[in-house]
């Protein structure tokens, strides 16, 4: 189909005669010819456009944190040559004007204190016209002023909050608390977000099966939106032990007996048990619990009172006692 559509075209070329059917290129000549000496003349005229330039911000205050959307485009109008403008027009709307905030302010924002600052394009226009084109005459910008606001940038140490997921293996417990390496890291950023940081978490982990501690494991912290950590990454100490259970028969204490009644209990005696650390078993005894009754919790209604534990070390665990209750017997005692 396509040949037969060439062929067509060339018995048409082959049977045009220029000199009989000459007047239909004549008029396209003249056409040409008018339209090239009125682009000449109109190119030699001096016109005025609007051109929408992208600008980007660069050498910004390096104590400050920019926290605002600047304008990403200004609308520049000028006037130039038409040979002139025809030949920026395209160039102007891909290429992006370079505003210089530290060299073109003189560092003012940098020096000053205070967190907003507002700038008058209309005073860096020859700035902004050297970018431009030294053919083309900038006669205004819009918008006429842009708005920075900034945050104080500081720096302050946060603790660390673990992220991790442990299992042990039977009779294996964490000895203590998780611990890092450092102990803190320093967050830096704008005041408003770095106020609002309490801890520093670190990146989901599991540690399964532990049977023994865990040291120098690297983790990676994770990463807060408009701030820096340093160091992104800490090492991590799980201190594991096994437990050994320990058990004794306690003497029950009695609190706030009045002295004119004798408090008897049934039985007089608890069993404590507990889980202990292998290495610190031998620091238990029967001095380590207080275990009593409080004779102000006493409910006429039961002839029971319930065991408390008033004071254990912080570091067993499962602690159990047995009985949770005793029964109790109230005497007066005799005037001598």
């Amino acid at each position: 189909m396509i040949k037969d559509w060439i062929n067509t075209i060339k018995k048409e070329f082959k049977s045009f005669n220029l000199k009989k059917n000459n007047r239909p290129v004549i008029f396209i000549i003249c056409v040409l010819i008018a339209s090239a000496l009125w682009l000449v003349s109109a190119m030699g005229k001096r016109y005025e456009t609007t051109v929408s330039i992208p600008i980007q911000y660069t050498n910004l205050p390096t104590n400050k944190v920019l926290i605002n959307k600047p304008p990403s485009k200004i609308n520049v109008k000028m006037e130039a040559f038409g040979s002139t403008l025809l030949r920026h027009k395209i160039q102007l709307s891909i290429n992006p004007i370079n505003f210089n905030i530290n060299q073109f302010t003189n560092k003012v924002m940098e020096k000053s204190n205070d967190t907003t600052f507002v700038i008058d394009l209309q005073k860096y226009i020859p700035q902004i016209s050297k970018q431009v084109s030294s053919e083309i005459t900038i006669i205004d910008i819009l918008p006429e002023q842009i708005e920075f606001k900034f945050d104080k940038v500081i720096t302050v140490k946060k603790a660390i909050k673990h992220n991790l997921t442990l299992s042990f293996e039977p009779q294996f417990f964490l000895l203590d608390s998780v611990k890092f390496t450092p102990d803190s890291v320093s967050v830096c950023g704008p005041k408003s977000i770095v106020d609002t940081i309490n801890m520093v978490c670190t990146k989901p982990k599991i540690y399964r099966e532990l049977n023994a501690s865990v040291k120098n494991s690297k983790i990676q912290l994770q990463s807060i939106p408009g701030v820096s950590i340093v160091p992104n990454k800490v090492a991590v100490e799980i201190p594991v032990s096994f437990y050994t259970e320990f058990s004794d028969h306690l003497q029950l204490i009695k609190y706030n007996v009045p002295d004119s009644i004798n408090l008897i209990t049934f039985p007089s005696q608890i069993n404590v048990k507990c889980l202990v650390a292998i290495d610190q078993y031998s620091n238990l005894n029967s001095t380590s619990f207080i275990i009593g009754i409080d004779y102000n919790n006493l409910n006429i209604n039961t002839n029971k009172f319930p065991i408390q534990v008033h004071r254990s070390p912080t570091y067993i665990k499962s602690i159990s006692i047995n009985p949770t209750e005793v029964e109790y017997l109230i005497q007066k005692k005799r005037d001598d």
